[in-house]
């Protein structure tokens, strides 16, 4: 009976995913992130050091926020499933290049990391879908991430703060209307 549960798992075991993490590969090694929309729109993040910045927008000063929920929940996130293999059934679940969101991830040299197309289609607003662009197989994320792929350079980034300007003198007024009685 032992032997027959161990070959069961074993069995078993062909059927679970081999990873259920989005991006495997090592996160550090990514210095380059563009994100388009279905409607054309694209935004370039790129790393310099140890802080992102936006060729686009370079006077915002970037929200640390939005890169830590990045790396951390779409990155570094989870599918909970398969859903589906059918390259017909892509449009249903927003993961075509007309329909969904994609996010291309380079390293230090250029070289293409990952390509992923995320979609929101359907009632499901706790979950998207996730596709690898050079793969069949769509996945249900294991939260809502569709909304961080934003190609919006103030989602990412702030106006810095106006200056006080340096020569500017505050005069006080030593005269009064008003006389004591």
């Amino acid at each position: 009976l032992f032997i027959f549960f161990l070959l069961n798992q074993r069995q078993q075991s062909k059927y679970n995913l081999s990873s259920d993490r989005i991006f495997v590969n090592n996160s550090e090694s990514i210095e380059r992130i563009v994100i388009n929309n279905s409607t054309g729109d694209t935004l370039e993040l790129i790393r310099t050091d140890t802080t992102w910045m936006m060729p686009e927008a370079d006077t915002l000063i970037m929200k640390q926020r939005q890169f830590d929920q990045l790396f951390e929940r779409l990155i570094g996130g989870k599918y909970d499933m398969m859903v589906s293999r059918n390259q017909e059934k892509w449009s249903k679940f927003g993961v075509t290049d007309s329909l969904g969101k994609s996010i291309r991830l380079f390293d230090e040299n250029d070289q293409l990391l990952a390509h992923y197309i995320f979609g929101n289609k359907g009632q499901d607003y706790s979950h998207n879908y996730v596709r690898n662009y050079h793969e069949q197989e769509v996945y249900r994320t294991a939260e809502n991430v569709f909304y961080m792929l934003n190609t919006s350079p103030t989602y990412w980034g702030k106006n810095p703060p106006e200056e006080q300007l340096e020569n500017e003198e505050t005069t006080i007024d030593t005269t009064s209307s008003i006389s004591p009685l």
